[in-house]
């Protein structure tokens, strides 16, 4: 009887060592994989702003695009009469 206590103890003793040894690697790894998934949040935003960008630019460079900004800046060719669109109650 003597032995299966001192058996258990030493059992007890080294599953609570192994648990205590291992919670602070599961800490370092839940805090590098945050870290890791924040990185790979912001690529993917950073990829996306210049995929957007890129969009933008080519159509800011087609003769079509350019001809867009420069109507919304209210320029016109000089044969073109502007239309008159009443407003509709």
């Amino acid at each position: 009887m003597n032995k299966l206590v001192v058996t258990s103890i030493i059992v007890v003793s080294a599953i609570g060592l192994g648990v205590g040894l291992s919670l602070k690697p599961w800490q370092v790894y839940r805090e590098q994989r945050k870290l890791a998934d924040d990185a790979i949040r912001e690529m993917r935003t950073a990829e996306s702003k210049k995929t957007e960008l890129t969009r933008q630019r080519a159509q800011a460079e087609s003769s079509l695009g350019r001809e867009e900004l420069a109507r919304k800046q209210g320029y016109r060719r000089p044969d073109e009469t502007p239309l008159e669109v009443p407003d509709t109650p």
